[in-house]
């Protein structure tokens, strides 16, 4: 306690320059001893104000402030924690302002809370005026119970808090490793910024670098397309490779398509959308963005209404050729149908039928042919069965029409779709 017995030293020599500047015109009694003097289990605060409420509380603050002193001082002297030195040319800067000292750090600490005004055994206050200016204040002086005992009890208690405090920073920390939201990085990094306020140690810088992680953490959030398609948008929030959940809604819109239901705050999102007063044409798009410490993390989902349409048309002339002839019949002819998909979405052909009524020869072909994206393609099949060619060649009757029909499916969605042939041109190679 070595330390508060400079301090309490100082105070009173400094309450002795103070009376030979100002005369005492009022007091609150006889003068005790011991405010000129240090006792054995007592602290002697001292306060000067304008009124005397004021020099009160100065006074208690005093006693926070040699209390403060000793804990640190008893804790530095046996090395447990490393603590900030107060030294006796801080005593004067401390008096001036440590009540805010105790509020920023001192004050957060448990171990102070239990000092007050009911626990001060004796007090002595004077109104003074400067013999010079004739200015009057008030100093005032409180005898506060404070034995080897209670610097013990408050330095376990400070290490207890201290401990508790540590591990906190430690937690916050870890959360920084192991996060699965956004919601956890703010938590981790608010934590971090009150003990940042408390630490006067090495944990301070500790807590510096924990802060600048959250803030790179949180500024690398970015949006990311987790298997969208047409009518909705499926996404995820990424902080590198790993998705994280946040419970903030994001601002969504479009430049066409109208909203619909939302799965929001969860690893993959999901946003349902109508397109159906959307043109088809580039630039239709659904936009997400989220607002994160200042940060945007946003995203445009681009979409093409007619990505699940499919339509097909016979775009040419038909040809029934190749095979092979035997007499008046012909096996293994191949028919070639010219196709134009309108979109780029995948189709597939099913079935083909083709029939001459008047001849009453029926062809039926199952298929799977699939093509991919908009333009020409060419439907080429053999025709299991055998035919007559004198029934079917263009080549001996070119009056000759086809009829039939051509089956076919979107790939993307299932629905299916016919094209009919009615009294189409065609030709044979025979």
């Amino acid at each position: 306690m070595k330390k508060r017995s400079l301090f309490a030293l100082f105070l009173l020599c400094l309450s002795t320059v103070v009376l030979a500047q100002f005369k005492v015109v009022e007091d609150s009694g006889k003068k005790p001893d011991w405010t000129m003097s240090m006792e054995r289990g007592s602290i002697i605060g001292i306060g000067n104000g304008l009124t005397i409420e004021d020099a009160k509380a100065n006074a208690l603050v005093n006693v926070k402030a040699q209390i403060v002193t000793s804990v640190a001082d008893y804790i530095s002297a046996s090395s447990v924690s490393k603590s900030e030195e107060i030294t006796a040319d801080k005593f004067s800067q401390l008096y001036q302002s440590y009540s805010e000292v105790i509020t920023t750090q001192s004050g957060k600490r448990d171990y102070l809370q239990g000092i007050s005004a009911a626990k001060v055994d004796d007090f002595y206050w004077e109104k003074l005026t400067d013999r010079k200016t004739k200015e009057v204040k008030y100093q005032y002086f409180v005898r506060y119970p404070f034995t080897t005992f209670d610097l013990e009890e408050l330095v376990a208690d400070f290490r207890a808090k201290n401990e508790q405090l540590t591990a906190e920073m430690n937690k916050a920390l870890d959360l920084l490793d192991d996060f699965t939201s956004v919601e956890e990085i703010n938590q981790s990094q608010s934590q971090l910024g009150k003990l940042l306020g408390i630490f006067i140690d090495e944990r301070k810088a500790t807590c510096e670098t924990g802060i600048e992680k959250s803030k790179a953490l949180l500024a690398s959030v970015h949006v990311a397309n987790a298997g969208s398609e047409l009518g909705l948008v499926r996404y995820s929030l990424k902080i590198g490779e790993r998705a994280v959940r946040y419970a903030k809604k994001p601002v969504i819109n479009s430049n066409c398509a109208r909203i619909g239901d939302r799965k929001l705050g969860e690893i993959v999102c999901e946003v349902s959308y109508l397109y159906d007063e959307c043109y088809a044409e580039p630039g239709n798009s659904i936009k997400v963005s989220y607002t994160i410490a200042n940060n945007k993390a946003e995203k445009e989902f681009y979409f093409d209404v007619a990505e699940n349409k499919a339509e097909l048309v016979i775009s040419g002339n038909i040809r029934i050729e190749g095979g092979n002839v035997n007499g008046d019949l012909v096996s293994s002819a191949v028919c070639v149908i010219p196709l134009l998909s309108k979109f780029d979405s995948p189709v597939a052909v099913t079935k083909v039928n083709l029939e001459w009524k008047e001849s009453g020869v029926v062809v039926e072909v199952p298929l799977n042919e699939v093509y991919k994206g908009k333009g020409q393609h060419e439907l080429r099949f053999e025709i299991p069965q055998d035919m007559p060619i004198s029934e079917i060649s263009t080549a001996t009757n070119s009056l000759l029409k086809l009829n039939g029909s051509i089956m076919y499916n979107s790939v993307n969605t299932g629905k299916s779709a016919t094209i009919r042939i009615y009294r189409y041109d065609y030709t044979t190679g025979w």
